[in-house]
């Protein structure tokens, strides 16, 4: 099939106006065809790219800050766990904590108290599970420089004691010296027994 041929002679018969309006709607033509088919899609490649681009940062920036605050908590962590391991340093077992405290009784004897009384109570689990309370309602009677020196005795214990609810009564004179009751409550602090090891079940023969 033949293409139909141009008759070129009829287009130099065209006026010059028309032949500029033909040239111009032929040029539009193209260069909207090139900006439709070329030039828009590169655009909206180039404005989704961008979006992706702000997307990415945006994560980056979170993962950024995120890493930041974990190497924050895993840096606070440790520190609480070198705290921790010194704090039980300071804890002992319960055997020996039951001696400690007959050793603070016998020391307020020789510095001079008239222990009154000493009545353990219940022992208790902290919350925590990090320790256990051994706590002693304790009364004695002595001078009050000889009360302040036991107490200063038991704040220098490499273990952890504690002297709570102190209460002083009247002063008193008895034998030419000046005698005070100090009521208080000893509370010794006693590391969580480590959990036994489950013992294997006997293999059947």
């Amino acid at each position: 099939m033949e293409l139909p041929k141009l008759n070129l002679e009829s287009l130099r018969t065209v006026p010059a106006l028309q032949k500029i309006l033909m040239l111009v709607l032929i040029v539009g033509g193209i260069v909207a065809a090139f900006y439709n088919f070329v030039v828009m899609p590169k655009i909206q490649m180039i404005e989704s790219l961008q979006v992706e681009l702000v997307r990415l940062d945006n994560e980056i920036q979170t993962l950024t800050l995120k890493v930041k605050h974990l190497d924050e908590l895993i840096a606070a962590n440790k520190q609480l766990e070198i705290e921790l391991a010194k704090k039980k340093e300071r804890l002992p077992p319960q055997e020996e904590a039951v001696m400690l405290l007959k050793q603070l009784s016998d020391l307020g004897v020789r510095l001079g108290l008239d222990i009154k009384l000493w009545r353990p109570s219940s022992q208790a689990e902290d919350p925590s599970k990090l320790f256990i309370r051994m706590p002693v309602s304790v009364e004695v009677e002595g001078g009050y420089h000889t009360a302040a020196l036991f107490f200063d005795h038991i704040n220098k214990l490499p273990r952890i004691v504690n002297v709570s609810d102190v209460r002083m009564g009247s002063a008193k004179i008895e034998r030419s010296r000046v005698v005070i009751q100090t009521v208080f409550e000893l509370t010794a602090f006693v590391a969580t027994p480590e959990p036994k090891a489950p013992v294997p079940a006997a293999k059947a023969k």
